[in-house]
């Protein structure tokens, strides 16, 4: 038996392991008086998020999204003290001109929609941690299809540190601004009075899913950045 034959072969078992595992999972139960069962009656009157999920994770379990976000913040902290003794990387000349002009008329249209992402997450799928991703993947193309140098140039190792920083600040505003207008830390006020439905509603979350957003965005892009100076080189 070939090589190829045999890695098919494992491939199919574990496909067939995989669907027989999936239909032998129990249903969900929704036990009564269960935290899942007032989450689903009573989220969108308690935090005016049609988005549940957001909901849970910038309001019910805030200061716990707030601990995460400070493990990216350690995370890219550590990266860039343990390679900042390499060069900054310079180098490539990108790919061709075609590849350059059509990400240069798709770059708009990828940044508006990780910025939909962001803001309109307590409304809709997504939020700051998906939107986030999809700004920091534009950096990484930039570096792929335009070399290194050019995101250098346009978006400054500085720019991302101050982006992120940012993001992180805005989210420990949210949490003092619920201290001190509602009496504790991270409340879910809302100091734009937006209605059920609408762009500015659910209170501090749409403030908190931007930080997120940023700092995630700009957090993936530093980690990258940091990482391809060990493999780039100027020509």
């Amino acid at each position: 038996m070939t090589k190829d034959k045999i890695v098919l072969s494992v491939l199919l078992v574990l496909f067939a392991l995989i669907l027989f595992s999936l239909s032998a999972f129990p249903l969900q139960e929704i036990f009564p008086g269960s935290t899942a069962e007032h989450i689903i009656k009573s989220a969108v009157e308690e935090t005016a998020s049609l988005n549940l999920v957001t909901a849970i994770l910038y309001d019910y379990r805030a200061f716990d999204s707030l601990g995460e976000s400070t493990v990216i913040f350690s995370a890219v902290s550590a990266i860039v003290l343990i390679l900042s003794f390499k060069q900054l990387p310079v180098s490539s000349k990108g790919l061709s001109f075609i590849v350059k002009r059509t990400f240069a008329l798709l770059t708009p249209f990828i940044f508006l929609f990780g910025l939909y992402i962001i803001t309109h997450g307590h409304l809709s799928p997504g939020g700051g941690f998906q939107g986030g991703v999809i700004l920091g993947s534009i950096s990484i193309i930039f570096c792929i299809i335009y070399g290194s140098a050019f995101d250098y140039e346009k978006y400054s190792p500085q720019t991302k540190t101050l982006l992120e920083t940012g993001g992180a600040l805005l989210f420990v505003f949210m949490g003092l601004l619920g201290l001190f207008t509602g009496g504790y830390f991270l409340r879910n006020v809302n100091p734009l009075f937006g209605e059920l439905g609408s762009i500015i509603s659910a209170g501090s979350i749409p403030f908190i899913n931007i930080g997120i957003g940023f700092k995630v965005g700009a957090g993936l892009a530093i980690i990258f950045y940091s990482m391809i100076q060990k493999t780039y080189r100027e020509e």
